[in-house]
């Protein structure tokens, strides 16, 4: 039995989709899920105030941007501490479609280079974080 030109090209054509398939499949995540953008937050563990801009933070922000609760209210992320216990080092994640909102609601001050401090700060209940804004990772 000898299979005609049609025939060959119609298995040809289901190997290439099966392949396309299995590729997709495989590497799915490489290709689609675009890593999450992070802000960087540094709790200043000292009883200080900070100069430069504050964000009072309040309910409403983090019913905004509840990802900032898990670190800056509730405290229920672990941090890095660093600088004697003095500063203690967090990565908040924060939607895609979130980041220009919170950009503009929170714009940031440039660092000042003499003492290497950020000039912009979240304040909740007399606690001070330092903040990079999102960012791709």
């Amino acid at each position: 039995m000898m299979f005609s030109e049609k025939k060959y090209i119609g298995i040809i054509l289901i190997i290439m989709v099966i392949v396309i398939i299995f590729i997709l499949v495989a590497f799915w995540p490489a290709i689609f899920d675009q890593p999450t953008p992070g802000i960087s937050l540094t709790k200043i563990n000292e009883s200080i105030v900070p100069r430069g801009t504050i964000y009072h933070l309040s309910d409403k922000d983090f019913e905004e941007f509840p990802l900032l609760a898990i670190v800056i209210r509730d405290n229920a992320q672990r941090g890095v501490v660093f600088a004697n216990g003095t500063r203690i080092g967090y990565v908040v994640k924060i939607p895609w479609e979130d980041k220009e909102k919170f950009n503009s609601k929170y714009p940031i001050q440039p660092t000042n280079y003499t003492t290497g401090e950020s000039e912009t700060f979240f304040e909740y209940k007399g606690k001070y974080y330092s903040y990079t804004p999102p960012t791709h990772p």
